[in-house]
C-alpha cells in the first residue's frame, strides 16, 4: 500500500488552526444495535466515553431499560480512568480529578465534583491510569510514562529503551498505558524508534509495538497503530487500531485477533462479560487516513461496540451518528445509573 503525503503536525491528535476555531459539534445523536441497551440495563452501571475532537464526555446508562445519555463539554478530553469514587480525565494541557459525592438516599445517583485540576502543559497526554503511587499517564510528547508533579509539568517514571534522548517531540507515539497490580506494566507505541519523526514513516501501518515495563522487552511487533493495552483475566488485550481489531496477547510475539470491528479501535474496558471497545471514523488528509480497516469496511462507524469475550462476537453497539466521530477512551462506572460530571465553569487559575 502506498503512503499518502503526511500533513505537518506535531502529533496525530492535535487539531489544525481551523479545527481549533470551529465550534463544538451539536448534541450527540445515537443509534443502538443488538443488545446494547439490555446489556447496559442489566449491569446497573454507566458507561463513560470521551470523544475528543468534539470535546465531550458522554455518560450512558439504561435505568428501567431506557437509554439516557448525558454530555459534559471539555477541551479535548482523551485519557480517562476510574478508581472507586475517583475519575481522572486528561484534557488539553490539564489533568482533572473528580470524586463521587456520597448520596446515602440513592446510591445509584452520583455527582462527580472536581477536586483537583493540575496543569500539565503541552504534553499531549493520552492514556491515564490510577496506580499504587497515584495517577500515571502516557506522556506522548516526551515519549515516556509519567506522573503529575507539584513543581514541574510531569515527573518521568519510565522511558522505552529505544528512546535515548530527552526531547519535547513525539518520536515513537507512545500512547497506551496498561497497569498490573497497581504498577505500569505495558505500553503501546506506533514504532520502536527514537528517530525524529520516526512514527510518521512509510511503515507506520506495520511498525506498532507493545513493550513491557520495566524491562523494556518488545512483546509484540507488526501492529498497526496500536492503542489501549489492558490487563483482564490474566491476559493482555490491545486495540490493533488501524486493523480495526481487538486482540489478545496469547504469548510473547503473538497477538490473536478476537474481534474485527468497523472502526478505528481505540479505548477499551471490560464489564459483565463484555469488552467495551471505542470505534472512530478517520479524518481525510490525516496521519491516520489510510489504515487497512478502511479498505476492509465500506463505511466506518463511531461509537462503542460490545464484544462477547467467550465468542469474540459483537453483540451490540452504540453508534454516534452525529456529534462524536472520534472516540478515545471508554470506562465503566459500576452501580451508578444516574451520573453527573460537574465541569469547571471558569478558567483554572494560573499556576
Amino acid at each position: 500500500m502506498s503512503s499518502p503525503a503526511l500533513p505537518r503536525r506535531d502529533d496525530e491528535d492535535q487539531p489544525s488552526s481551523a479545527d481549533a476555531q470551529r465550534p463544538l459539534a451539536g448534541p450527540v445523536r445515537v443509534r443502538v444495535h443488538g443488545d446494547f441497551v439490555e446489556w447496559l440495563a442489566a449491569t446497573g452501571g454507566s458507561l463513560a466515553v470521551t470523544t475528543y475532537t468534539s470535546g465531550k464526555l458522554l455518560l450512558a446508562s439504561a435505568p428501567r431499560g431506557e437509554l439516557t445519555i448525558r454530555e459534559t463539554k471539555f477541551a479535548r478530553p482523551m485519557g480517562m480512568a476510574v478508581d472507586g469514587a475517583q475519575l481522572a480525565l486528561a484534557i488539553r494541557e490539564r489533568l482533572l480529578v473528580f470524586r463521587r459525592e456520597a448520596n446515602h438516599a440513592d446510591s445509584a445517583t452520583a455527582i462527580y465534583a472536581l477536586v483537583e485540576s493540575r496543569a500539565t502543559g503541552k504534553l499531549n497526554v493520552h492514556d491515564v491510569a490510577f496506580g499504587r503511587r497515584g495517577i500515571h499517564f502516557a506522556n506522548t510528547r516526551y515519549n515516556c510514562v509519567a506522573r503529575p508533579s507539584e513543581r514541574v509539568n510531569f515527573r518521568r517514571v519510565w522511558t522505552p529503551p529505544f528512546i535515548t534522548e530527552t526531547a519535547p517531540q513525539d518520536r515513537c507515539h507512545l500512547n497506551g498505558l496498561g497497569m498490573r497490580d497497581g504498577e505500569p506494566a505495558m505500553i503501546t507505541a506506533f514504532c520502536a524508534t527514537g528517530r525524529k519523526g520516526g512514527w510518521r514513516e512509510a511503515d507506520r501501518f506495520t511498525s506498532g509495538v507493545m513493550v513491557a515495563i520495566p524491562g523494556g522487552e518488545t512483546v509484540a511487533r507488526g501492529l498497526c497503530m496500536p492503542h489501549s493495552p489492558r490487563r483482564h483475566e490474566g491476559a493482555w488485550w490491545v486495540c490493533n487500531s488501524g486493523e480495526g481489531t481487538l486482540c489478545r496477547l496469547a504469548e510473547p510475539g503473538v497477538c490473536d485477533p478476537v474481534a474485527s470491528l468497523p472502526g478505528f479501535t481505540r479505548g477499551l474496558c471490560f464489564a459483565a462479560g463484555r469488552a467495551i471497545v471505542g470505534l472512530s471514523k478517520i479524518r481525510p488528509e490525516h496521519i491516520l487516513d489510510a489504515p487497512p480497516v478502511r479498505d476492509r469496511h465500506g463505511e466506518l462507524r463511531a461509537g462503542v461496540a460490545l464484544v462477547d469475550l467467550a465468542t469474540g462476537r459483537e453483540t451490540g453497539s452504540l453508534e454516534f451518528v452525529r456529534g462524536g466521530n472520534e472516540v478515545f477512551e471508554t470506562a465503566f462506572l459500576p452501580g451508578i445509573q444516574h451520573a453527573t460530571i460537574v465541569a469547571p465553569t471558569d478558567p483554572p487559575p494560573a499556576e
